[in-house]
C-alpha cells in the first residue's frame, strides 16, 4: 500500500507494520480491541433486518469496521479460534477490508480454560495455525492457560504441565507457520512472579514477533514494568512489533497502558504498539446489563452498567433510549421492546439484542477515549484530580521504562501496590478471574 510521507506521521511514531490507512486510532495510545462474538459479526455482515432500523440508521451502520461508516467506526477487533474455527458463514470479520482494520486473532486459550476447546495433536495445531494465517494479522500462539490447574476437572493438573504443553504447541508454530504471513505473540502465563518468571526463561527463546500477557499478572503493573524492564536487558523488546494484554478493559488500565506504550517508545522500542481486549459488550448482553456513561471521581474511572429497560409497556414506545452512544442516539424504546405479549422475557429480539451489543461497544469506546483525554490534560499539571493512584502509577511508569531498573521500580512498589490490581497475585487470584 502506499505510505503517507515521513512527515506527515504524528511523533513518537514512524512508520512500521502497524499502520492502517485513514486510521482513527491515535498512534500513541494503547488500542481497545472489542473481541466479537461470531453471532454478532454475522448478523451485522448480512444486513437481513427483519424489520425497520432506527430512524437515520442504514442497513450497512452496525458494521463498525466498515471505514466508510459515519455512525461509529473502530479500526482493530479480535476473533478467536476458539469461537469462530469451524464457522461457515461470512462476517464483518472475516470480509472486513484489510487496507483499514487489524485483526488479533485468539487461539482459543479462553476456551481451553472453560473447557470448551480440546487441542489433540497436530492436526487441532495445524487447524488453528492455519485460521490464524488466514485470518489474522497479529495473533496469540498457542498456550495452555495455568489458572485452572487448581479447578478438578482441568486437563493439566499443574502450571508445568500447562507449559509443558505449551512448550510443544510453541514448537509446532515455529517450525510450521508461514513467515511473514501473521505475526505471533508469545504468550505469557503464570499464577504468581516465580510461576511467571519460570514460564517466561522457558519460552523466550521461541522468536516471534510479539508479546502477549495472561492470567491475573496480565494488568498487575509492577509485574508488567518488571517484564518489560528484563525483556529490554534481553533484547527481548527492542524488534518487537505488538503486545497485548488479554481480557481487561478498565479505564484505568487503559490510560496506564497508553502510558506504558509512549515510554516504551521513547525509551526502548518507537515501533511498538500495545492493545488489550475484552467481550465485555458482549458479555453485558449476556447478564441482561448495558453501559451507562463513565463515572470519573478523585479514587476511580470506570464504565457503570445498568440494567436493561424492558417492559411490554416500552413496546411501540417514542421515549427515546436513555445512554448516550452513536446508535444510542438515534434509538427510541420501541426500537428495542418489541414482543407485546405479557409474559414474553424479555421483550426483546435478536435485532434489539444487536442494538444494544452496537450501543455497549460505541459506549466503551467512547469511555475509553475521554479517559485518555481526562489524562492527558492533568499529566501536564502532574495534578491528577481524577483516579489519583491511577494518575501516580502513570508517572511511575514512565520514570521506571526511563530509567530500566528495578531498583527503580522498587522505589515505585508503595505506588504499584495502590492501584486496583496491585496486590501481588496468587493462584487462588487467577482461578477466581478464570470462572
Amino acid at each position: 500500500m502506499q505510505q503517507p510521507a515521513a512527515a506527515a506521521t504524528p511523533e513518537p511514531y514512524p512508520l512500521a507494520p502497524n499502520d492502517l490507512i485513514d486510521d482513527p486510532t491515535p498512534k500513541d495510545q494503547a488500542i481497545y480491541v472489542p473481541s466479537v462474538t461470531p453471532g454478532f459479526a454475522i448478523d451485522v455482515q448480512a444486513q437481513n433486518w427483519k424489520r425497520a432500523l432506527p430512524n437515520g440508521v442504514g442497513p450497512g451502520d452496525l458494521n463498525f469496521l466498515d471505514p466508510n461508516n459515519k455512525l461509529f467506526r473502530i479500526s482493530h477487533v479480535m476473533s478467536s479460534a476458539g469461537q469462530a474455527l469451524n464457522q461457515k458463514k461470512p462476517c464483518i470479520v472475516t470480509a472486513r477490508d484489510r487496507k483499514h482494520t487489524l485483526m488479533i486473532g485468539d487461539s482459543g486459550g479462553y476456551q481451553i480454560a472453560s473447557g470448551n476447546l480440546k487441542i489433540n495433536g497436530d492436526r487441532d495445531r495445524r487447524r488453528i495455525l492455519h485460521w490464524l494465517e488466514y485470518h489474522a494479522d497479529v495473533a496469540m500462539t498457542l498456550d495452555v492457560p495455568t489458572g485452572p490447574v487448581r479447578k478438578p476437572d482441568y486437563l493439566y493438573k499443574s502450571t508445568k504441565d500447562c507449559l509443558n504443553a505449551t512448550l510443544d504447541h510453541l514448537t509446532f508454530f515455529e517450525k510450521n507457520r508461514t513467515p511473514g504471513k501473521t505475526r505471533f505473540l508469545n504468550v505469557l502465563q503464570g499464577n504468581n512472579m516465580p510461576e511467571s518468571d519460570a514460564w517466561y526463561d522457558a519460552v523466550k527463546g521461541f522468536e516471534f514477533e510479539g508479546w502477549a500477557f495472561a492470567g491475573v499478572l496480565r494488568h498487575n503493573f509492577y509485574s508488567l514494568c518488571r517484564r518489560i524492564i528484563r525483556m529490554a536487558d534481553e533484547n527481548k523488546i527492542q524488534n518487537k512489533s505488538w503486545i497485548h494484554v488479554l481480557g481487561t478493559t478498565e479505564l484505568e488500565t487503559a490510560v496506564m497502558l497508553t502510558a506504558l506504550q509512549r515510554a516504551i517508545n521513547r525509551h526502548i522500542n518507537p515501533n511498538l504498539r500495545i492493545s488489550y481486549d475484552t467481550s465485555g459488550p458482549f458479555r453485558l448482553l449476556a447478564w441482561h446489563n448495558m453501559y451507562t456513561v463513565p463515572r470519573f471521581d478523585p479514587k476511580r474511572m470506570q464504565m457503570d452498567d445498568a440494567r436493561i429497560l424492558d417492559d411490554i409497556r416500552y413496546v411501540g414506545s417514542k421515549i427515546r433510549w436513555p445512554w448516550p452512544s452513536a446508535l444510542g442516539d438515534h434509538l427510541v424504546m420501541g426500537d428495542v421492546c418489541v414482543k407485546d405479549r405479557p409474559y414474553a422475557s424479555p421483550h426483546r429480539d435478536g435485532q434489539s439484542n444487536n442494538y444494544i451489543v452496537h450501543h455497549n461497544l460505541s459506549a466503551l469506546c467512547n469511555g475509553v477515549a475521554l479517559a485518555n483525554r481526562v489524562f492527558d490534560a492533568e499529566s501536564v499539571t502532574h495534578k491528577h484530580s481524577i483516579a489519583q493512584a491511577a494518575g501516580a502509577g502513570v508517572e511511575a511508569i514512565e520514570n521506571v521504562i526511563r530509567e530500566g531498573r528495578e531498583t527503580t521500580l522498587g522505589r515505585y512498589q508503595t505506588v504499584f501496590a495502590n492501584l486496583r490490581h496491585g496486590k501481588q497475585p496468587t493462584a487462588d487470584d487467577e482461578l477466581r478471574d478464570t470462572m
